[in-house]
């Protein structure tokens, strides 16, 4: 089977649907499937429902894209998704800040994070403003210099355990997990594209969210600022 073609796969489930789709780019959704949950037996059973979606389904679909599934993203309403809004701050009387203190700043913040919530990992971290000199920014230029500087960041945070659970349950397919999104963290900050939750992950993985810091190693070609001075997070 071919796999030139760079394609990414999205697992949407949801209190009400379970959704599979494939895209090669943005703009070419080239498979998806929904499963409707429609009373409450199913979702007391939807470990089983998943399943069985994989068992029926997975061959299929790999012979009709002629490409395997080898990794997918994850994109899952659950209650022990755990949002930290944190802070950092750093000032100077004498040389500037600039975007080597910026980056610096976020690997300690993000160190703390970990540190303070070893039982967790953090699946998302993403500046929502950026305090320069007292005045709030909700993007940064490349080439930016300050005398103070203070960010905002979000950490979405998922337990070991389940996310070692969903990767068990994916393996048993071949299959491992490349990211896991937050629906309601998406929902939030990005239905402002589209009210899609599968296209809107799949905008963050080939267009970028300028103000996300990477956790993984990317694979597009395109880089966005935090992802060409952050590479090291990984």
């Amino acid at each position: 089977m071919s796999s030139e073609v760079l394609t990414e796969t999205f697992l949407y489930i949801g209190p009400d649907k379970i959704s599979f789709c494939i895209f090669e780019g943005i703009d070419k959704k080239i498979f998806e499937k929904d499963i409707l949950i429609t009373d409450f037996s199913e979702k007391e059973n939807l470990d089983y429902l998943i399943d069985k979606f994989f068992e029926e389904n997975i061959i299929k679909i790999e012979k009709k894209i002629n490409k395997f599934i080898n990794d997918i993203n994850l994109i899952i309403f659950d209650p022990n998704f755990v949002l930290i809004q944190a802070s950092i701050k750093k000032n100077t009387t004498g040389k500037k800040i600039n975007k080597k203190d910026l980056s610096h700043m976020l690997f300690d913040l993000k160190q703390k994070i970990k540190e303070n919530n070893n039982d967790k990992k953090i699946i998302q971290m993403r500046i929502n403003s950026f305090i320069l000199d007292k005045k709030e920014y909700l993007t940064l230029d490349d080439n930016f210099e300050c005398g103070e500087l203070c960010l905002q960041v979000d950490f979405i945070c998922l337990s070991n355990k389940i996310i070692q659970e969903l990767s068990e349950k994916m393996k048993k397919y071949q299959i491992s997990i490349d990211r896991i999104f937050s629906a309601k963290y998406l929902k939030d900050h990005y239905s402002k594209y589209e009210n899609n939750d599968c296209k809107n992950a799949a905008r963050l993985k080939y267009e970028n969210d300028e103000n996300e810091v990477f956790l993984i190693k990317k694979r597009t070609a395109k880089r966005g600022f935090f992802e060409r001075f952050f590479s090291f997070f990984n």
